[in-house]
């Protein structure tokens, strides 16, 4: 039997722990170890304090990014509960070291979390196992409970009276990238930090991000509009073919926001967030199609704006041109992995669905001109198609024309015997 077999056997069997799992397979859990990544272990933080908010209890949240590139995120939610656990470990520090641990996976809403981003206890503790140093501190109930992690260990722990009335709950992280995961580098890139601040910005009408870079000054980042701010940032340089159409609708803990319009561009642009996680696709973004292809078709025979013998328009042919942003909350959201790129559940495209039917229906009967710009741009997408697949017709017809024929003495060998196709 071979040497290699003979030594394999139970002593090789390892079980990893939370954090030493992050740390050994990071990828897994936060999608990249590159720049990306350094932007998701902050994000992990940021979004807590906008489940924060999107449950009522955040109005602040203030990012500092050092020269050191550390970095500090402060906001005045509830702060995180501290205290003895049932088997009497401390609360604050399973939080950010015992996997799938968390008040988020009560959706029922007795931990105020109707809706959240973070469903799978993972997140923060990310940032954590990743960081070279995590500290954190958390307000409440006139106590200060504080936590310091080395790599995502515990190193530190106390709690001592809190006697500041002006900030009477909140939590704050101050953490640094660690150089052993990330070895492209620990820098924000501020560009893209602030970008995804002000999409926050925009699903999170009133709460206000306080960003402090570096050198930078100060910026106070927010939005009163929520998506229709967006979309109309979105729409900037761009030569706008119809109004906003906007829908929203809360109804048993699921909300749809929806904003839609039209330019004279080739390509559509569309942002996609669930519970204010970003996404690239999902059942939201199908239920949306879905109902768009069916209510436009349904209108444009109505009105005898498609012919009888036209085909219906296609979901490709009103993508040109079209702008959406698409806002979906609910409790305990499917997606098909930890970074939340692509949500998967299917309560989504039937809220989605519904609500933009209803919607698209009464707004194409109080808004005819838009209705018909819309029909108009899909036809001329598809009058442009045709054209082009006929001009590659054409083109490859022409090319097998030009192929030159070879006259029937030096025509290619066909004959199955091999002896009488070789010279």
């Amino acid at each position: 039997m071979a040497k290699s077999v003979i030594d394999y056997g139970v002593k090789d069997i390892k079980t990893l722990e939370g954090i030493e799992a992050i740390r050994l397979r990071p990828g897994m859990y936060i999608g990249s170890t590159g720049p990306e990544g350094v932007k998701q272990i902050t994000l992990e933080i940021i979004s807590n304090a906008v489940d924060e908010y999107l449950n009522g209890y955040c109005t602040s949240c203030s990012i500092y990014v050092g020269e050191d590139d550390n970095v500090t995120i402060i906001d005045n939610g509830r702060g995180i509960p501290f205290g003895k656990a049932k088997d009497g470990s401390e609360t604050l520090i399973n939080v950010f070291t015992k996997l799938h641990t968390g008040a988020k996976f009560d959706s029922n809403g007795k931990t105020g979390y109707n809706t959240s981003g973070g469903m799978n206890g993972v997140g923060a503790k990310a940032t954590n196992a990743l960081s070279f140093f995590f500290n954190v501190s958390s307000v409440r109930d006139g106590k200060e409970a504080i936590a310091m992690f080395q790599k995502g260990k515990n190193t530190y722990f106390e709690v001592r009276e809190w006697k500041n009335p002006d900030h009477p709950h909140g939590t704050k992280i101050d953490f640094m990238p660690d150089e052993e995961i990330f070895k492209e580098g620990i820098t924000l890139d501020y560009a893209s930090l602030k970008k995804q601040l002000q999409e926050l910005a925009y699903l999170s009408p009133g709460l206000v991000f306080h960003f402090k870079y570096k050198d930078k000054e100060m910026e106070d980042i927010s939005s009163q509009n929520g998506i229709l701010d967006y979309i109309e940032d979105l729409n900037k340089n761009k030569n706008v073919l119809t109004s906003v159409f906007y829908a929203e609708n809360l109804e048993n803990r699921i909300g749809v926001k929806i904003a839609m319009s039209y330019n004279d561009g080739y390509t559509d642009t569309y942002k996609l967030f669930t519970n204010s996680i970003p996404n690239t696709g999902g059942t939201h973004l199908t239920g949306f199609r879905t109902a768009l292809t069916q209510q436009i078709n349904a209108y444009a025979k109505e009105n005898k704006l498609l012919k009888e013998k036209d085909a219906n328009i296609t979901g490709d042919e009103l993508k040109e041109g079209l702008t959406l942003v698409l806002s979906f909350i609910m409790p305990d959201p499917i997606f098909s992995g930890q970074t939340k790129d692509n949500l998967t559940s299917s309560e989504a495209r039937t809220a989605v669905q519904r609500l933009t039917a209803e919607s698209l229906k009464e707004w194409f009967e109080t808004h005819p001109k838009d209705a018909k710009t819309i029909i108009d741009k899909a036809l001329l997408a598809r009058a442009a198609r045709e054209k082009a697949k006929k001009a590659k017709e054409t083109v490859r017809k022409q090319d097998t024309k030009k192929r030159a024929v070879l006259p029937g003495t030096l025509a290619d060998a066909s004959s199955k015997d091999r002896n009488k196709c070789e010279v």
